[in-house]
């Protein structure tokens, strides 16, 4: 039996949903009694960490020999885990991979005082209570398109302004920390009459954070998503600072788009290109789930292949679904990266980015930030361009309130009304 290295959570469940890590295996060799490092026998190969769910197994991977081996773990965040091991003939050498953030302990026993939908996941020891609540969690909807001109005025009012609001929760006292799981929601046709939501989370009945939540990325099955709310400390000032994020549970998905909001394409395709990868056939179902098409979209606009066939398939995500401001954003920056400026290509280029602006506030950050970075593009080549000029401050402002490395847009609503309308 050749030895093996398994890769496993924390027990007490602070890593968060399983996700894909990148792992890279080089034997350690001793050369004229210097230590080397011989060539790799794992390099990138896939591994799955985290809590599993039926149908998931744990992350193993079998080694050539007994010895010793440098491992290299990169988490989808960027950051890597790096160890020298000595692994035994036969020997399971288990790993435990430390959590991106962290870890808290948490309590099961604590419910909120409202729980319409969804169900509590976690939530810290309460140990302070502060006037009214500390979270309050809404889901706003809108049918027709809010422009990102029109996002400033939505935002100031978008617990007051919509007529379809849905309380989902709200914690008087939500400790350090705070989970809430998201219900699948069946979409009966993504091209025609979608409602686009909202997720506002209300801290301390003051500042509001606002992100745009792809509802019905699945229609059935487990939830989707985890809303994961985190303050830095109990006490003082520390209270009132609260961070949210918006977590796909599925790994495979999950760990790419995390990735891709880096731009690290080369990870990314590494796991849409893996076994374990194989689901990511989603990416080209465009009607079943145009949120993970548009992922695709930019993992295509980033790469550097040629697309061949595959701008077809970007101008269809962009023409089928009316109400999505990331299918735009991928085509266009594939015409402006294509071309220069004058040409055809070029105009093209421009018209799309201006579509996404009519269309609102991108689902994934790397869409805003692309989106600031081509309307730049555009504003210096002919600064005359005013149309291009007032959709640029538009996106430079929440750009500029968005939180940068969140896979999905997440805007401080305070700092984004707080901006100058320029």
């Amino acid at each position: 039996m050749k030895p093996e290295i398994s890769f496993e959570a924390p027990a007490d469940e602070s890593s968060g949903p399983a996700r894909v890590f990148l792992c890279s295996v080089w034997p350690l060799i001793s050369v004229e009694d210097q230590p080397s490092i011989s060539a790799p026998v794992f390099c990138n190969e896939t591994v799955l960490v985290g809590p599993l769910r039926s149908g998931q197994f744990p992350a193993t991977l079998e080694l050539p020999a007994a010895g010793n081996y440098l491992v290299d773990l990169g988490y989808p965040n960027g950051t890597s885990l790096r160890t020298a091991i000595t692994v035994e003939e036969g020997q399971k050498y288990r790993i435990v991979v430390p959590s991106q953030q962290p870890a808290i302990k948490l309590s099961r026993s604590v419910k909120p005082r409202n729980g319409i939908v969804p169900r509590v996941i976690s939530a810290a020891l309460k140990t302070m209570h502060l006037q009214g609540p500390d979270l309050e969690v809404r889901l706003v909807g809108r049918k027709q398109n809010i422009s990102l001109w029109g996002l400033r005025e939505f935002a100031a009012n978008a617990t007051a302004a919509s007529a379809d609001i849905k309380l989902l929760q709200t914690v008087e006292n939500a400790g350090l920390s705070h989970s809430i799981g998201l219900e699948n929601q069946y979409i009966e046709n993504f091209r025609k009459g979608y409602e686009r939501k909202w997720l506002v989370v209300t801290i301390n009945s003051k500042h509001r954070i606002m992100l745009a939540y792809p509802a019905g990325w699945l229609d059935k099955g487990p939830d989707a998503f985890s809303l994961s709310m985190r303050r830095k400390g109990l006490n003082g000032n520390e209270a009132t600072k609260w961070s949210v994020e918006l977590k796909l549970m599925n790994p495979v998905f999950g760990s790419l788009i995390e990735h891709l909001t880096r731009r690290d394409v080369m990870s990314s395709s590494e796991i849409s290109q893996s076994a374990r990868g194989q689901a990511t056939t989603m990416l080209y179902e465009k009607e079943g789930n145009p949120f993970a098409a548009a992922a695709g979209a930019y993992l295509l606009a980033l790469g550097r292949a040629e697309l061949g066939s595959r701008r077809d398939w970007m101008a269809n995500l962009t023409n089928w679904f009316d109400w999505l401001p990331d299918g735009p954003i991928a085509y266009g920056w594939v015409s402006l990266r294509q071309g220069k400026s004058g040409s055809q290509h070029w105009v093209e280029g421009r018209k799309l980015m201006l579509l996404a602006c009519s269309r609102g506030l991108p689902y994934f950050t790397v869409g805003l930030h692309l989106l600031v970075e081509a309307l730049t593009l555009l504003s210096m080549a002919d600064p005359s361009d005013h149309e291009v000029r007032d959709a640029l401050a538009a996106a430079r402002a929440a750009d500029v309130a968005s939180v940068r490395n969140e896979p999905f847009t997440t805007l401080h609503v305070s700092r984004f009304l707080g901006l100058p309308i320029l």
